[in-house]
């Protein structure tokens, strides 16, 4: 009898919203429960083709991508996600794993945001949508956790991150200068959250304005996960 499939769970959020550390303690928790988890980390800067062209972008090598069409812009993530989810997603997957991965094609979200509200953006997110899951074949995820932070914290984090290579000595990427895109993108995540509740949750960082602890934080996605029935 072949092993049951496995599930795909994706740590969404505006830059700076804390993904990796949650990702990290979801793993950790996972594997204290005697459950193997594979791990992905979108985009792939360092390890794939299209990844590393998506660092040039943001370090606008050819300029600022915030000012170029999406229509353009989002096609080396979505490439870079599409390769990943042939090479790493789907093989986890048929093997029965648990997949937890700090962004994915989910987050093309950040696309949609740069689109002027209304017909626009609607038409450029059914597009992007299509042309991922359709045409390139990109795995759907199980669950998509959306970590809620205020915007002017997740600003603060970006400044307190290390140094990246991607960024060619810039403190922040293109995106994350961009502080109205942020909020474009949180109001476009919650849009997600309300048109997909079966695929997208939400999980409140805050507290009257102040961040929970990473430890209170990850207590709210381990209990979704199991509300969910994914473990």
């Amino acid at each position: 009898m072949s092993e049951a499939k496995g599930k795909l769970i994706v740590i969404e959020g505006i830059d700076g919203s804390g993904k990796k550390t949650q990702q990290d303690l979801l793993v950790e928790r996972f594997l204290q429960n005697g459950i193997s988890v594979v791990t992905d980390d979108y985009p792939h800067y360092e390890s794939s083709f299209w990844g590393k062209h998506v660092g040039r972008m943001l370090a606008k090598e050819w300029g600022n991508p915030m000012q170029t069409t999406p229509y353009l812009t989002a096609l080396p993530y979505m490439l870079d996600e599409a390769d990943g989810s042939k090479k790493i997603i789907k093989p986890a997957l048929d093997n029965g794993k648990i997949i937890v991965s700090n962004r994915y094609f989910t987050s093309t979200v950040h696309q949609i945001a740069k689109m002027p509200e209304g017909e626009q953006r609607d038409n450029f997110a059914n597009w992007i949508w299509h042309a991922g899951y359709d045409e390139l074949n990109i795995v759907r995820p199980d669950l998509v956790i959306v970590l809620l932070v205020d915007p002017l914290i997740c600003r603060e984090n970006i400044l307190q991150k290390a140094k990246r290579n991607y960024t060619q000595g810039h403190l922040m990427d293109a995106a994350e200068e961009d502080f109205n895109h942020q909020m474009e993108s949180a109001s476009e995540y919650r849009k997600m959250i309300a048109k997909e509740p079966e695929r997208w949750t939400l999980i409140d960082c805050c507290n009257e304005g102040n961040l929970k602890s990473k430890e209170e934080i990850h207590e709210l996605v381990w209990n979704e996960i199991k509300r969910r029935k994914l473990i």
